[in-house]
């Protein structure tokens, strides 16, 4: 016989258990506002060094997107 599935917690990708922290669950609303403020700072940065020709500039666009994520993820923890 086989144990009921209904209430089996759902694993996080292994990106996402790498780049946010287990406290940061704790308060994720407050982590995932950080993390959108950093995501902006990263793309502005990113934004302002290809404007001036600095093709490094695409590094902080790259991070920007892996930020953005995360805090996605984790506002999608909060509302589920």
């Amino acid at each position: 016989m086989y144990a009921p599935t209904d209430n089996i917690a759902r694993s996080q990708p292994a990106l996402m258990r790498f780049l946010v922290r287990s406290w940061e669950y704790r308060h994720p609303r407050a982590w995932a506002g950080f993390r959108w403020t950093a995501g902006l700072w990263n793309l502005g940065l990113g934004v302002l060094l290809l404007s001036y020709g600095y093709w490094v500039g695409v590094v902080p666009l790259l991070g920007s997107v892996l930020v953005f994520w995360t805090a996605c993820r984790l506002q999608a923890s909060v509302q589920s």
